[in-house]
Order: structure tokens, then sequence, then C-alpha cells
């Protein structure tokens, strides 16, 4: 199971953060993290982290990380994380994190079709944009 997904930049500001079971202290979980991958040191990997693995992987300026349950196969996120980049760079042309501070809530419906509950519910880019190409189209 993902327990959160968060996309920081690479000087360790949030721009994106998705909790999908209740953490108590979310802040202090966001800021743990954060500075356990940028300590590491490295472009991609996994860190331990109380209960669950955090998996992290840098794309240009952006970071990509997911707390998983120990039971969660870590190339799969490695995977998802991959298809949430080509899908936002299918959206926005190349995903930069401009393009991510000003359209927070499509980043969010991104984020919310391919993750439900979770669990990993769409890998493919053209259904996971449908909604958000009908919500423009209407405009």
């Amino acid at each position: 199971m993902i327990h959160f997904l968060m996309i920081v930049s690479s000087a360790g500001k949030p721009r994106i953060s998705r909790f999908f079971s209740h953490q108590t202290e979310q802040i202090k979980t966001q800021t743990a993290v954060i500075n356990l991958c940028q300590r590491d040191g490295k472009k991609e990997g996994f860190v331990s982290y109380k209960d669950m693995t955090v998996v992290y992987k840098l794309y240009s300026s952006l970071y990509f990380l997911a707390g998983v349950s120990q039971d969660e196969n870590e190339l799969a996120v490695f995977e998802l994380f991959q298809n949430l980049v080509e899908t936002l760079n299918t959206y926005f042309g190349k995903v930069t994190e401009v393009d991510i501070l000003f359209n927070m809530d499509r980043v969010y419906m991104i984020i919310d079709e391919m993750i439900i509950d979770g669990h990993i519910a769409e890998t493919c880019s053209s259904r996971t944009l449908v909604p958000i190409l009908l919500m423009d189209a209407a405009k």
C-alpha cells in the first residue's frame, strides 16, 4: 500500500503532498522524509522510515517520493513515478516546478486518477488524462 506521495523541489520544498493513510503528524513526516532522502545524496533509492520504505527518484529538478508498506514492490513504485512523469509531460509539455505550482489542482487530479485509496489503479496516460481534457474542453 502507498501511504503517501510527494513531489518535492531539489531545494527540499514540498510542492505536492497526498496522504492515502492516516498520519497523525503529516508535517513532521514530510520534513523527516525529505531530510532522509536529501541526506542520502543519491538520485534514486530506498530509505527506511518507521514502519515503511520511502522510494524516491529525481526527475530533472523534482524529487518524487512515496512511502510504501513493507509488502509493496518498490520497483512498481519506480514504474509509477515514470508513468506519472510521462503523464505530466503529456499534459504540460515538459513538466517543470512552475507548472506544478500554478496547476496544483490538475496535478492532484492526475494523481487521484492513478492512485486510488493507496493502490495503483491506472497506469495508462491517455486514460488518466481523459477527465482533465474533458474539463479543459468545457471551458
